[in-house]
């Protein structure tokens, strides 16, 4: 399986938890941050797994642009996930939302098939972190269940 985990980060913790997910899945993954991307290949890509802090109930620019610019996927049986790093303050939900589930469902509506609910990992404190306990534990057992699911 070729897996490609991309990621945004501001303060390092959406790093942390990308890269704990590429070690997680197995086969051939790339960890690369967004602007490393080039989107043409990702068509060789079996699982695409997109990540970005949640600023403003929204992933950042750098992140919304790439999805953007992502087309339906390349061939049947392309997966995509979505996670976000984000505060654990519970009015944001109702607020407005978190990054991932909106990324999530702008891939959907494209025809990519989701390899699983869209993934939040807390952050302590006021924005810069770091993550709480157990979050990267947390991220690599969200990646575990990716992989699952394709079994």
């Amino acid at each position: 399986m070729r897996t490609a985990v991309v990621y945004d980060s501001v303060y390092g913790n959406t790093e942390i938890v990308a890269k704990a997910i590429g070690e997680t899945i197995p086969g051939e993954v790339q960890v690369l941050r967004v602007g490393q991307v080039d989107v043409g290949e990702l068509a060789a890509v079996d699982l695409l797994i997109i990540g970005s802090p949640t600023h403003g109930a929204l992933p950042t620019e750098a992140v919304q642009a790439l999805v953007d610019k992502i087309g339906p996927p390349p061939r049947e049986g392309s997966r995509v996930a979505t996670f976000d790093t984000r505060l654990t303050w519970g009015f944001l939900e109702r607020w407005g939302g978190f990054a991932a589930p909106k990324m999530a469902d702008t891939l959907e509506e494209k025809g990519w098939t989701l390899a699983g609910e869209p993934g939040g990992f807390f952050v302590k404190g006021l924005k810069k972190g770091p993550l709480k306990k157990g979050e990267v534990e947390r991220a690599s057992a969200w990646a575990r269940g990716l992989v699952e699911s394709q079994s």
